[in-house]
């Protein structure tokens, strides 16, 4: 790294002490702003420096919205981003956890597949389009799930649309993790 972070911004200690070692917590459930805050430290972790951003993952989101901004920030980065997964990833940040370049999780962490919601409301001659507009986001969502774990787009729609759950070990079969952090 060849900085640390910028001491304009107010952070606690602890989380500052993270973000010099380049380590992003995300935790609970994850809104527009706190997934738009990660994006933004994110960037700035990169124009710091060269050495990989690492995700501390236990979080859940039904956002595409959310999903995407991570996503996207992720595959636009110069620098490496792993995770790893202490204990649960559910929902859209199965994605986010799926694009990192290295995937790492505890025996003991579990990921929650399922699809992404959305509420749509507003006058009925335009629920359809966005209805429409939904259904297509969702499938760019599962394409890209599919491609960043190698499995097929209809195995991956089925498994969301189950909501299916994954170990530690069921997780490195399917493609989501690639090693599993051992006590």
């Amino acid at each position: 790294m060849t900085g640390s972070f910028p001491s304009g911004y107010p952070r606690p200690s602890a989380e500052r002490a993270l973000l010099d070692r380049r380590i992003i917590l995300l935790s609970g459930r994850i809104d527009h702003q706190r997934a738009s805050d990660a994006a933004a430290t994110m960037m700035t972790l990169d124009a710091l420096g060269d050495d990989p951003v690492e995700l501390r993952l236990n979080a859940d989101s039904d956002s595409l919205d959310v999903a995407f901004a991570l996503i996207d920030t992720i595959d636009v980065l110069g620098v490496h981003v792993t995770a790893t997964v202490a204990s649960t990833v559910g929902g859209t940040m199965a994605g986010v956890l799926a694009v990192c370049s290295h995937r790492r999780i505890g025996t003991l962490g579990r990921i929650h597949l399922r699809e992404p919601t959305a509420d749509l409301a507003g006058p009925a001659t335009d629920l359809h389009r966005r209805a429409t507009e939904l259904e297509t986001r969702v499938g760019d969502f599962v394409r890209r799930l599919a491609e960043a774990i190698g499995q097929p787009f209809e195995h991956v729609e089925a498994d969301l649309r189950l909501g299916r759950h994954l170990t530690a070990e069921t997780g490195l079969g399917y493609g989501i993790v690639d090693e599993i952090v051992r006590p």
